[in-house]
């Protein structure tokens, strides 16, 4: 075969041939120089970066005739034997396909022969592919090798090198070759060679080699034989500007297009996250001396129109559609999907989709900075309601408004609140409670209901108090009277509540409801607790609250430590507040007679119990001893006994 391929034409033969690795060339030389040479070394980096070329230098260096200032003269008999490759001085081993115990003792056992040279050197190629038995079998040798022999270890993945065979050698990392190194190889190629290549191939062939000599001039090979840049190159421009275009047809139709013309999807993909790379090491400003100039200022701009944010999401959804596409159907469709999700804000709610929108509207200067200036503060609106109030306000922030009663009209609560404050004479609408219909009627044959209240009911019980108006205008307070029964045992609320309405003024329904079950109620005396904890508060109207109960019975003995809960409500608001009790909606009889039995409880018991509940109240239910039957037909009107067995 005349032709060689232009990787293996061009391999360096000498140390000063060797470019990009001057770390590992001068202190191979100086070992070669001042005869310190190590019994093993590992060579360890990317493909196509010198590691073999290096160890065969290293080789005939070692046993050329003449060697010069620690390099070989590339002229004598073992010098040439070393690079046709038939030199019985230097043994290439590929541990890829010789990783057996067998192949390691067959090299253990030849180690120790005589060779005409002086040294007999082994290179063993991807070493990390050997099994770990085989490796283990190779220690002993490697750490105490006979004097004339030396090992070479080739390896593209270190980290799978068993420690123990790292520990026996120097390891030098063998880094990729900077753009300018690749710019100087190829152009010496191109001249020595007499070959004919365009500046946009020239580009294209440093960036696919992407670092790697090897690559370079194998992709050099493929443009001088094809006459050009291939056509799937144009696809990888295609979808990349696309991305950042944001335009989903362009990108569907440069896959289409790279499909077409035979590239596999994975391919494509790949090809197209190694580009994304670059756009994305760019947009961070990162090191792209390996790229040349022009791929440089190509992925800069591409990186400011793209973001980091952008790039990121990009290599992140790429990612993620590569794992499912060995599984797929389809090869195409999760690179497509990805595609239109990166093209298409609708198509993507994630984060980073929401994260990477933000960041270009804050490049194209659309979102406000949170530090500009606050706008002027318009009129309050009339129906807003009014910040809570503070225990330790002043006089000014006391009368602040409370919170409208559940159901009430912003209108009303307006009207009724200014003229409070005011004092003046503006009408008030009547309140929910005056103006809603009159409760049903108590049902007949039950004992002690009182009738239906009026439209505007006035409690008979409780003093009339003074005019809520006349209160505000004068602030000195009436003197709380201290319980007569028991004394107010305090209970600190266990959950936060509604502020409460200080400072002479009468609370709303809302205070009273959300002060009532966590504040109010535990503070009351037991009697009174036990009592007044199956009612609620139906309503303030006229000055009063108005406090709901079960049955008649249950307001009988509420009425007995109304007292009580009055001073309690009276010492947490800061203002008398009268209680009125209601049953089903109306108010019960103060002068109906109590049970002799309550009353000596009442009269002896200083530690009551739960008494909302009097034996001497109950009352058989009718019809109790009528049959079962009769029962149902009571139950169920109109209905006839079809089988009385």
């Amino acid at each position: 075969m005349s032709y060689q391929s232009l990787y293996r034409r061009y391999r360096p033969s000498r140390f000063s041939e060797v470019r990009g690795q001057e770390h590992l060339v001068s202190a191979l030389r100086n070992a070669v120089t001042e005869d310190r040479l190590g019994h093993a070394y590992l060579f360890s980096g990317p493909r196509g970066t010198g590691k073999t070329s290096t160890a065969r230098i290293l080789a005939k260096v070692l046993n050329c005739q003449n060697p010069e200032a620690g390099e070989p003269c590339c002229v004598c008999d073992s010098c040439f034997s070393i690079d046709a490759g038939t030199s019985f001085d230097v043994h290439e081993l590929d541990a890829a396909s010789n990783n057996g115990v067998d192949a390691i003792r067959d090299l253990i056992s030849s180690a120790s022969l005589a060779t005409p040279g002086r040294y007999k050197v082994y290179i063993l190629d991807e070493v990390h592919m050997l099994s770990t038995a085989a490796s283990n079998a190779l220690l002993k040798t490697l750490e105490e090798p006979p004097s004339h022999v030396i090992f070479v270890l080739a390896t593209t993945d270190p980290q799978k090198v068993l420690p123990t065979i790292r520990s026996r050698t120097q390891h030098f990392e063998v880094h990729l070759l900077s753009a300018a190194d690749l710019e100087g190889l190829v152009d010496y190629v191109v001249a020595d060679a007499g070959l004919e290549l365009s500046s946009e191939g020239r580009s294209y062939v440093l960036r696919v080699g992407a670092g790697s000599a090897r690559d370079t001039l194998s992709a050099l090979d493929r443009v001088v034989a094809a006459g050009g840049i291939p056509d799937s190159e144009d696809a990888v421009d295609e979808l990349v500007e696309a991305l950042c275009e944001r335009d989903t047809g362009r990108a569907l139709i440069a896959v289409e297009g790279a499909l077409s013309r035979g590239r596999n999807p994975r391919v494509l993909g790949e090809a197209l996250i190694a580009r994304l790379r670059d756009v994305f090491l760019a947009s961070v400003g990162a090191d792209l001396s390996r790229l040349t100039d022009t791929d440089r200022a190509r992925a800069t701009e591409q990186g400011q129109r793209l973001g980091a944010a952008g790039a990121t999401r990009a290599l992140e959804a790429l990612g993620e559609a590569f794992v499912g596409i060995q599984d797929a159907l389809d090869p195409r469709i999760p690179l497509e999907v990805a595609l239109v999700r990166l093209t298409r804000d609708d198509a993507d709610v994630s984060l980073s989709s929401l994260a990477d929108r933000i960041s270009r509207l804050e490049r194209d200067g659309v979102v406000v900075s949170t530090d500009a200036a606050p706008k002027a503060p318009g009129p309050a609106r009339p129906n807003a309601l009014p910040p809570p109030i503070a225990d330790d306000t002043d006089d000014e922030q006391v009368d602040s408004s409370p919170m409208p009663a559940a159901g009430s009209r912003p209108a009303d609560v307006a009207r009724e609140e200014l003229r409070r404050r005011t004092g003046g004479e503006e009408p008030v609408r009547p309140s929910r409670a005056a103006t809603r219909p009159p409760s049903r009627p108590a049902r007949p044959g039950r004992p002690g209901a009182a009738p239906a209240p009026s439209a505007a009911p006035s409690p008979p019980e409780a003093p009339a108090p003074a005019p809520v108006a006349e209160t505000v205008a004068e602030p000195t307070p009436e003197p709380i009277a201290e319980p007569a029964a028991e004394p107010i045992i305090e209970a600190a609320p266990s959950a936060p509540t509604a502020p409460a309405a200080k400072g002479g003024a009468m609370p709303a329904l809302i205070d009273l409801t959300s002060n009532w079950s966590d504040t109010l109620l535990p503070s009351l005396p037991q009697r009174s607790r036990a009592r007044f904890s199956g009612g609620h508060w139906v309503d303030v109207v006229d000055g009063v609250a108005v406090f709901g109960l079960p049955n008649e019975p249950h307001a009988v003995r509420c009425e007995e430590c109304r007292s009580e809960v009055e001073t309690a409500l009276a010492t947490h608001f800061g203002a008398p507040v009268p209680i009125r009790l209601v049953v089903d909606g109306s108010a019960p009889d103060p002068s109906a007679p109590r049970s002799v039995a309550a009353a000596r409880r009442a009269a002896t018991d200083e530690n009551p119990v739960d008494e909302s509940i009097d034996l001497d109240d109950l009352r058989n239910a009718r019809g109790a001893n009528s049959a079962g039957a009769d029962r149902i037909a009571a139950v169920f009107p109109g209905a006839e006994l079809v089988d009385e067995n």
